[in-house]
């Protein structure tokens, strides 16, 4: 009986249920095996998971420079609000100019109506400045001669009447008034002013002399071509001559 009882295998530990063709002696380093691989792809599931949820920061600091970083999705929608927002300010600012036109739309409803005192109603409008007319200058205007005596100051003398034309003009923009008279066959240019003494120092007709004299000196280099330029005096040997 006990050797029956031993090759029926009475006392042996009982044999672990295996796969089909897998031998009974390698079953248990199966397991191990099995167990393994599955505490590694865990791992390397965790070290994933902790690498995909650390991500780097916007602002982060780094070996002393202050580096950005951001997904690319809000960096492309940030770019489009800001090109929005300026987008939007330009318009406002096209709205606001055309509002302060005074024959806009808008400008016309921004209008601001004032009561007078008189209980009139007048807009308040800003008009541009009336155009400003351009006029010649006045010629200056001098003043007719006084008579005051009975002498004159007789500046020059030519037989022609034409040369003595720019240079009366030339004394008159000075404000000394002359005439051209007719005298023995030719052209005396003198004062119309009448003056009581020309040769005392001080007199009336002396002082008119003296400016006679530095207004003549001016007429150097003035005369027209082909008149005559009373050079080389210049009126400087003017002198006074009395008449009736």
């Amino acid at each position: 009986m006990s050797r029956a009882r031993s090759k029926s295998g009475y006392g042996r530990p009982p044999e672990q249920p295996g796969v089909e063709g897998v031998p009974p002696s390698n079953r248990g380093q199966d397991a191990r095996d099995t167990s393994a691989t599955r505490a590694g792809s865990q791992l390397a599931a965790t070290k994933i998971a902790a690498k995909w949820w650390r991500k780097p920061r916007i602002v982060q600091l780094n070996a002393g420079r202050i580096e950005f970083s951001m997904p690319y999705q809000v960096a492309v929608a940030a770019g489009l609000v800001l090109v929005l927002a300026l987008l939007a300010s330009y318009r406002l600012g096209q709205f606001a100019a055309l509002g302060r036109q005074p024959g806009s739309p808008a400008g016309q409803a921004g209008q601001i109506q004032k009561e007078s005192p008189a209980g009139q109603v007048t807009d308040d409008i800003r008009r541009p400045p009336a155009p400003v007319e351009k006029t010649p200058p006045k010629a200056e205007k001098v003043e007719p001669a006084v008579v005051t005596g009975d002498n004159v100051i007789v500046l020059a003398h030519y037989h022609t009447m034409a040369d003595l034309g720019p240079v009366q003009a030339h004394f008159a923009e000075h404000g000394i008034v002359t005439e051209i008279v007719p005298e023995s066959g030719r052209y005396v240019l003198q004062t119309k002013q009448r003056y009581q003494n020309t040769t005392t120092p001080g007199s009336d007709g002396y002082k008119a002399i003296q400016k006679i004299k530095e207004v003549g000196a001016l007429y150097k280099g003035k005369a027209p071509p082909g008149y005559e330029a009373f050079a080389p005096n210049y009126f400087s040997d003017a002198y006074g001559k009395k008449v009736k």
